[in-house]
């Protein structure tokens, strides 16, 4: 994702874009597409970034889109009333000629500029997109953050369209997990909101992001291991399976939660506990090779 302003040295790409769609984006939600339907064949997708509490990493939301998306950040722009703004707009894209904002779009100082206010400073078209709903939610990022945190995956997916992800490198475990319990896959999150601790049904899938790629069904576990070292970890047992894992990075991918994240007085307790998760796992995922 690049900078907004990057396209000052672009003039031939910021040339081909004659609509936009303004907003923070920081989910890449069901709702998000809303407004993305709207764009035609020279769309882009300005993100206007605050940096906090961000849903999905700005570097990981080009692969969820084929519309090039580039970011402008709050700062630049939080002082600036409507006029001053569109004419930022105006000076980088000389063929703008729409404009897609969703309809809680605020913009400028104070948040104090609505979507109308971009018509009165912007001859070409705009486009307001209703609230959009799923099943009498109204879907915003906010509400899907909250969903996560309160592990609801299941209801959380519903509202972004896709599986709740976490991406980082794969990095060495505490090491008994082999040896003493189950063999599992050690994630480092790459800036990825994490969402309530405990155990969950899943995927991971090795190797860098991919729309092909096989995904591994998993029980994945995430949270501080209070029952051996007590330190953080995101970590995925493959169901059924036993490969040697070569790649550098993962994504975990977060179907349903099982249990919270739980204390056991022994390993011999945990491990029976971990071999009820895989089964429960095994049959959230229907499953019906072997499971293990």
């Amino acid at each position: 994702m690049k900078s907004f302003l990057s396209l000052v040295k672009e003039p031939k790409e910021a040339s081909k874009i004659t609509s936009i769609a303004l907003g923070k984006f920081d989910g890449m939600h069901i709702a998000h597409f809303e407004l993305f339907k709207a764009l035609d064949e020279g769309g882009a997708i300005l993100c206007i970034e605050s940096n906090m509490g961000e849903l999905l990493p700005k570097k990981y939301r080009q692969f969820f889109i084929s519309y090039p998306i580039y970011h402008l950040s709050l700062e630049l722009v939080k002082e600036k009333n409507a006029k001053e703004f569109l004419r930022l707009l105006l000076s980088i894209l000389p063929n703008l000629t729409h404009i897609v904002v969703g309809y809680d779009f605020r913009f400028g100082k104070d948040r104090a500029y609505y979507p109308f206010d971009i018509k009165k400073h912007f001859s070409g078209k705009l486009t307001i997109v209703n609230e959009v709903f799923y099943k009498k939610l109204s879907v915003h990022s906010g509400l899907i953050k909250e969903l996560l945190l309160n592990g609801n995956i299941k209801q959380a997916n519903r509202l972004l369209g896709r599986l709740f992800e976490i991406r980082g490198e794969i990095i060495r475990g505490q090491g008994i997990g082999q040896k003493s319990l189950a063999a599992t896959i050690n994630l480092k999150n790459d800036g990825f909101l994490l969402p309530q601790e405990g155990v969950y049904a899943g995927y991971v899938q090795l190797g860098k992001q991919s729309h092909t790629s096989f995904k591994y069904p998993a029980v994945i576990f995430l949270g501080n291991r209070v029952s051996t070292d007590k330190t953080f970890a995101i970590e995925g047992h493959l169901l059924g399976q036993n490969i040697e894992v070569t790649e550098k990075e993962a994504g975990f991918y977060f179907y349903k939660k099982i249990r919270d994240n739980e204390y056991f007085n022994t390993l011999e307790l945990l491990k029976a506990q971990i071999q009820q998760d895989i089964q429960k796992a095994c049959k959230i995922l229907k499953l019906e090779q072997s499971c293990g």
